[in-house]
């Protein structure tokens, strides 16, 4: 085989491994998955995993960076389409549609991870720098007249937004939608003006 072949296929084996670690992890946390899991689900031994990765922290690990950059695409992508919030606050709308329920528990365990872990807290900080920058650079293009005061605040403030809402949806089910319609004209002539 030949060494983009070898490469080609090394990528392939990692990315079913970091797959099937998201579907465990998904469903019992990073540290309730186990490597018996994580085989089972892959279809590989154990044996065959550690040759791809040396342990479960390496795992956990490219993992979360595999969720971080999603996020961060998913964000860059979405975001800059919306002209109000009410497509963000409502969990179930088209704007959610690419983030899957499994990737929502992913979200949840790698922000909590995050908050005991400092290497977590660096890739998610690294994956938000780069969106902050693409957001700035496309909200700058969409509101020319802002300050880079007034962009800051309002990426800050949407990042807010889709990270509670992301983190909310598993949550009440009983919103009262008039009062989000109400909220959202508010949360819309402040950020999208």
């Amino acid at each position: 085989m030949s060494k983009l072949g070898n490469d080609e296929f090394l990528q392939q084996r990692q990315q079913l491994i970091i797959s099937a670690a998201k579907n465990c992890f998904s469903r019992s946390g990073f540290y309730g998955a186990s490597m018996a899991d994580i085989s089972r689900e892959s279809g590989l031994g154990a044996g065959q995993i550690y040759r791809y990765f040396s342990s479960k922290e390496l795992i956990v690990s490219e993992t979360i960076k595999s969720i971080a950059v999603s996020w961060r695409v998913f964000l860059q992508n979405n975001l800059p389409l919306q002209s109000s919030t009410e497509s963000i606050i409502n969990a179930e709308s088209d704007f959610w549609q690419g983030w899957s329920y499994q990737d929502r528990c992913l979200l949840l365990e790698m922000y909590s991870e995050a908050s005991r872990n400092a290497s977590v807290r660096e890739t998610l900080a690294h994956e938000e720098e780069l969106l902050v920058d693409e957001l700035n650079t496309q909200f700058q293009q969409r509101m020319p007249a802002s300050s880079p005061q007034q962009r800051s605040h309002r990426i800050q403030f949407l990042l807010m937004l889709v990270d509670g809402v992301a983190c909310r949806a598993f949550g009440d089910k009983n919103v009262d939608h008039q009062e989000l319609t109400r909220i959202n004209g508010i949360l819309s002539r402040h950020l999208f003006c």
